[in-house]
């Protein structure tokens, strides 16, 4: 299988789309089991938590076996674990059960998956263009859940209203897996072999990563909540957020583009940092939704214009094939890092924490990545 070719990159899409399951019904799992199991708000935020990390942690033991095993047979196996994770999950009602399924199906399901979608994409020749398409594909899957799933638990007053579409485009997966590679292009070699900087450089750009969504964390946690300070009742606040992820598939999509022809990441990753310091500081205060949507459009355009190129920079460097792996990982922790920072200064600055705390990890990430490009360009990544 051509692992350059369209039908793989569609197929590293799909996978990379199951394997954030997680992350994109995160903002409605506590609410599901209150209203509809009667959980605890602690319960319910116990069980996404339990879901995420494991996602987060196999993505880090992904490196121990990413190139030593058959990705379809991998791939075959989280199917097989998400498909009767979420089927088994509608059955209970019990939260230390569940807790325990949701971790399972993160850990050997979605975190397995994901792992291998990001892989796909890091061993193609133009991972920064390609990782543009996954992300796009990931933004516009979260729209349609953030309009569908909902509805469909209050629909049928049932958890399965969440998990059972998810359960259906799982077994929908089966049929792309002749179209995953075996496994990486990536060979192992020696110490000697392997040129001087050849880990530290894709370490480097992971850590500027986690530092940026760190920043992304902070301000996703609380921006309903900047919104609802500002005047806005939380429906409304909603609305501009559902307007913004949609509009902001833009962003992945440009830099998909801009890949595609070549410019060189430096650039638009700069603009695009700075860009969301700047639209960081304007989130705050009294707005209406309308000006909530067009600043929040703006925040999150240059967001999924800055993952690709991020993402393109640690897969292109990494000679190994293990630290891409990591991507997930380094996501999924800066969500949950961004916002417990921002919890130190709530008490103290108010909301206004979140502007300061999102700009400080931005710039933070921008000053490690200057340095970052020109020894990649000099490499030849």
């Amino acid at each position: 299988m051509d692992r350059n070719a369209p039908v793989a990159v569609l197929t590293a899409c799909v996978v990379s789309i199951v394997g954030v399951f997680g992350l994109m019904t995160m903002p409605m799992i506590v609410g599901v089991y209150e209203d509809v199991l009667g959980f605890s708000r602690e319960q319910g935020t116990l069980i996404s938590v339990a879901e995420v990390s494991g996602g987060a942690l196999a993505s880090i033991l992904a490196m121990f076996w990413i190139n030593r095993i058959n990705w379809r047979v991998a791939l075959t196996f989280a199917l097989v674990c998400i498909i009767a994770g979420n089927l088994i999950t509608t059955t209970q009602t019990d939260a230390n059960i569940i807790t325990l399924l949701r971790f399972a199906v993160g850990f050997f399901g979605q975190g397995t998956a994901f792992a291998i979608g990001i892989s796909i994409i890091g061993n193609t020749h133009d991972p920064d263009r390609n990782f543009g398409f996954v992300i796009a594909a990931q933004v516009a899957f979260g729209v349609v859940t953030l309009f569908t799933l909902r509805p469909l638990v209050e629909q049928y007053q049932s958890i399965g209203g969440m998990y059972v579409p998810l359960v259906a485009i799982a077994a929908a997966t089966f049929l792309l897996i002749k179209f995953v590679p075996a496994g990486s292009a990536h060979r192992e070699t020696s110490t000697d072999e392997k040129p001087a900087g050849s880990i530290a450089l894709p370490l480097t750009g992971l850590l500027a990563m986690l530092i940026w969504c760190c920043g992304l964390g902070a301000m996703w946690a609380f921006i309903e909540r900047i919104g609802v300070d500002g005047g806005l009742e939380s429906v409304l606040a909603l609305r501009a957020l559902g307007i913004s992820t949609t509009v902001a598939i833009t962003g992945a999509l440009g830099a998909a583009a801009l890949a595609a022809k070549g410019v060189n990441r430096f650039m638009p990753l700069t603009i695009a940092l700075v860009m969301q310091m700047v639209m960081a500081w304007l989130l705050q205060g009294e707005m209406n939704w309308i000006e909530m949507a067009i600043k929040a459009s703006v925040f999150q355009i240059f967001w999924n214009m800055t993952g690709p190129f991020f993402m393109g920079a640690i897969a292109a460097s990494d000679k190994s094939g293990k630290i891409s792996v990591l991507i997930p990982a380094a996501q999924t922790s800066g969500f949950f890092i961004g916002p417990i920072v921002v919890g130190l200064f709530l008490e103290r600055a108010g909301l206004a924490a979140v502007n300061y705390v999102t700009i400080t990890f931005c710039l933070a990430s921008l000053i490690i990545f200057i340095p970052l490009s020109a020894k990649l360009k000099a490499a030849g990544y």
